[in-house]
């Protein structure tokens, strides 16, 4: 083939390529594309506009705001304080008080049918069980030392304690100290392990942790951690007491901390209180 021939061939071809026109993009898809904006798109969203204080009138009336959720009334209250300190006219200050006397006259007829529903329903009053009185405060806690102590006694023939200590325990001193007041105070039989050298004990009573205290029955070898660490003689005593309630079945978790006297009170967590009832009118006299 001649020179000339190969020119022309190439020359026929090239103009072939550059004749194909490549089809645009669908005009829908180009429109998605120039709509896609935000985070993906390094796009910041375009600022809120700022809400513009509002110059606010007089306050609903009373049968209105007595109709308003207390959320609803709450906003209501502090937007008109706001309005009045930019405002600060005589106006606007006596409004915002305004509100704040409804609010204050509701709040003091919630406290009072309060007191009224106290003294109706005694189930719901934890005046029964937590007198805040001094004398009241005083009789709770005789009430409350009496029931441990009747109680720490009668379990005394079934039951020990067992301090978990290991050498080099500075603190395991301590708490031996209190558990020595313990037993001269209620007759117990008290034990000490070293689960450093019997690390299967350890294992037995789930801890690495010295001083533990634990109390144990006798007769099938049942036990319960009482405290750990050092603990005073009244929160040892306390802790004693729950762990016997709790291993014989007296409490459950959510009531470990519940003494007898207190069963199936305000803060028995087990307790149900029956359906309410609106309590009868009164008599006029």
């Amino acid at each position: 083939m001649s020179v000339r021939a190969c020119r022309v061939l190439v020359g026929f071809a090239l103009t072939l390529v550059t004749g194909v026109t490549v089809a645009a993009p669908p005009a829908s898809t180009s429109a998605a594309m120039s709509e896609r904006r935000g985070y993906w798109w390094k796009d910041e969203p375009p600022p809120a506009a700022e809400e513009q204080p509002k110059d606010l009138g007089p306050p609903p009336e009373e049968a209105a705001l007595l109709a308003m959720h207390p959320r609803e009334v709450e906003k209501l209250i502090e937007d008109y304080r706001s309005n009045a300190v930019w405002k600060t006219t005589p106006e606007t200050v006596r409004w915002y008080y305004e509100l704040q006397d409804f609010a204050r006259r509701r709040a003091r007829a919630f406290m009072n049918v309060t007191q009224l529903v106290m003294l109706e329903t005694p189930d719901v009053n934890m005046q029964t069980v937590y007198p805040t009185n001094p004398v009241g405060q005083e009789a709770r806690v005789a009430q409350r030392s009496q029931s441990v102590t009747r109680r720490i006694a009668a379990e005394r023939d079934r039951a020990a304690l067992v301090l978990l200590t290991r050498e080099g325990c500075e603190f395991c001193e301590a708490q031996r100290g209190v558990l020595t007041y313990f037993a001269d105070r209620h007759g117990w039989e008290v034990r000490e392990i070293d689960i450093g050298r019997d690390p299967a004990l350890a294992r037995r009573f789930a801890t690495d942790y010295t001083p533990t205290t634990v109390v144990i029955f006798r007769d099938g070898g049942a036990w319960q951690p009482v405290s750990v660490g050092v603990e005073t003689l009244e929160a040892l005593e306390e802790g004693v007491y729950r762990a016997l309630r709790y291993v014989l079945g007296e409490t459950d978790p959510s009531q470990y901390s519940l003494q007898e006297f207190q069963q199936g009170g305000p803060y028995d967590p087990a307790r149900r209180l029956p359906r309410s009832t609106a309590p009868t009118a009164r008599p006029s006299p």
